[in-house]
């Protein structure tokens, strides 16, 4: 007898998929928490971090340590071997504490974590893991590279852009500044620096990493000038000692030179000129004969060339590493800044236009960075009053060509006309070298808004309240980098005149 035969319809779904066991219904309880990760721009994963520069401070995680016992090799060698560079390695106090807890096994690693050459980052926050003390640490503060072997480790550091592995505004102004109070300050008291723009950050209200940033004295007799000179004073020396002492910072001493062709008032007074130049190395006032017509006036000196955003990061960095802290945040107002931390009393007022003062203004400028090399700074007036001049940035960074200044032109794009008159004018007058010919490889043009003020900058304290008090320090125009320390210690003093500061004990 035949077997009947059946043919399975298509697409049938079985019994068992349509109605599966209960044990398969498991909803997910309300409760449970969910993971979210915190999402970077994809963008910057492919910017170059330029927080980044000698000396590199190493964060060394744990494990790290514990391998280098064991392959005995020299923790410091090992890394300036590779790096090519002067290296710091740097522990935190969980990274401490994991290896105390760890017990007598790890004696050996406790005791290299803890030799005194090394750098130790004070920890503010609960608990002690490690790794995401690290992790908080490095997504906070990109200046850091980090030392690890631990693969889990590496796959939590890797979804951060900026962080390399191995195996109130933040312009120059306020970081100088805060990294002067934080030099004469206790530890127990905190310096916070809250801003919308940091270095690693670009905007065209943000002019601190756009400036030429040279040094050029600025002569007059006016109260606004004679204070300006005192405080250009202070930060010529300073910035000696920084170009000296710190290569990675971006400072470099080199030669200026000024050709006027139709000198102010100001630069023919001999007492003016020894006031505002005096104090400057290998000063000399240039003779007839030396100034290339049409040129009347010129003189020559030791100036200082700045990379911008290279030096801006070395501050922040310093800042940093020196213990303070920083938040990126908008304020609406100055008296907000009282809130962002517990037992705020003084709040610094470095935001370039204060908070809407009637008195600041936005002056525009536009300069075109170029890679073609130059040696030294010159700055030329032309016969219509306007000015011309060539800055190099040290470290490779190129050469500003500049520039103008408009104030109260908010127009943030480029202007192509004014472009080809800053590199007509550079061909001729700036000592470019002989291969350029008179022509320029053009990195990019730069617009910035330099924050003025009617008056000069306004530095004063202002009591806002039972015991709270703000010091203001904006409005330099186009003098920010000049004058950086000297306001710096202008500060200091209203600070400490107001019993605001407790001294570090030595």
């Amino acid at each position: 007898m035949g077997v009947q035969k059946k043919t399975r319809k298509f697409a049938q779904r079985d019994e068992r998929v349509k109605n599966p066991p209960a044990s398969a219904k498991q909803e997910k309880p309300k409760d449970e928490l969910t993971t979210q990760a915190p999402q970077a721009p994809s963008n910057m994963f492919f910017t170059a971090n330029t927080a980044l520069g000698p000396p590199y401070h190493v964060l060394v995680d744990t494990n790290f340590v514990s391998h280098a016992i064991r392959t005995k090799q020299d923790l410091l060698t090992s890394m300036m071997d590779l790096l090519y560079a002067k290296c710091i390695p740097t522990f935190t106090d969980c990274t401490i504490a994991e290896l105390e807890k760890l017990g007598d096994k790890f004696r050996l690693a406790l005791r290299m974590a803890k030799d005194p050459r090394w750098e130790r980052v004070r920890c503010s926050h609960s608990g002690t893991y490690a790794d995401d003390c690290i992790v908080d640490r490095i997504t906070k503060h990109r200046i850091y590279i980090v030392a690890t072997n631990d693969k889990d480790l590496v796959r939590r550091i890797r979804k951060i852009p900026g962080v390399p592995l191995t195996n109130l505004s933040a312009g120059v102004l306020g970081l100088t500044t805060a990294l002067r109070l934080q030099q004469e300050s206790q530890r127990a008291q905190q310096v916070l620096i809250v801003a919308k723009d940091f270095p690693n950050t670009t905007s065209i209200n943000y002019a601190s990493p756009w400036a030429g940033a040279h040094y050029r004295p600025v002569p007059g007799s006016t109260p606004q000038a004679v204070r300006e000179e005192k405080q250009a004073q202070q930060t010529y020396k300073h910035f000696k000692t920084v170009a000296a002492q710190e290569p990675g910072a971006g400072v470099q001493i080199v030669d200026g030179v000024e050709h006027l062709e139709n000198p102010p008032a100001e630069y023919l007074d001999p007492q003016n000129i020894r006031n505002a130049y005096a104090h400057l190395d290998g000063f000399r006032q240039l003779t007839a004969e030396e100034c290339p017509a049409p040129t009347k006036w010129g003189v020559c000196y030791k100036s200082v060339a700045v990379n911008s955003p290279v030096y801006c990061a070395w501050l922040l960095r310093q800042f940093i590493l020196k213990g303070g802290q920083v938040r990126e945040y908008t304020l609406g107002d100055v008296m907000e800044a009282f809130y962002l931390a517990e037992n705020v009393k003084t709040v610094i007022n470095c935001s370039g236009m204060g908070f809407k003062d009637p008195k600041s203004f936005i002056i525009r400028g536009q300069t075109c960075l170029v890679r073609n090399p130059c040696t030294m700074t010159l700055t030329r007036q032309n016969t219509d009053g306007s000015w011309s001049f060539c800055i190099p940035r040290p470290l490779g960074g190129g050469t500003i060509i500049g520039g103008t200044k408009q104030p109260r032109d908010w127009d943030p794009n480029p202007s192509p006309q004014t472009r080809e008159t800053l590199l007509s004018n550079a061909a001729k007058w700036f000592p470019f070298t002989p291969e350029s010919g008179g022509k320029f490889d053009v990195i990019r043009d730069i617009v910035g808004r330099r924050p003025a003020r009617e008056g000069g900058m306004r530095i004063e304290a202002e009591k806002v309240g039972e015991g709270r008090v703000v010091v203001h320090a904006y409005g330099a125009g186009g003098r920010g980098f000049e004058l950086s320390w000297g306001v710096a210690g202008d500060v200091l003093d209203i600070v400490q005149g107001n019993g605001l500061l407790q001294k570090a004990s030595l």
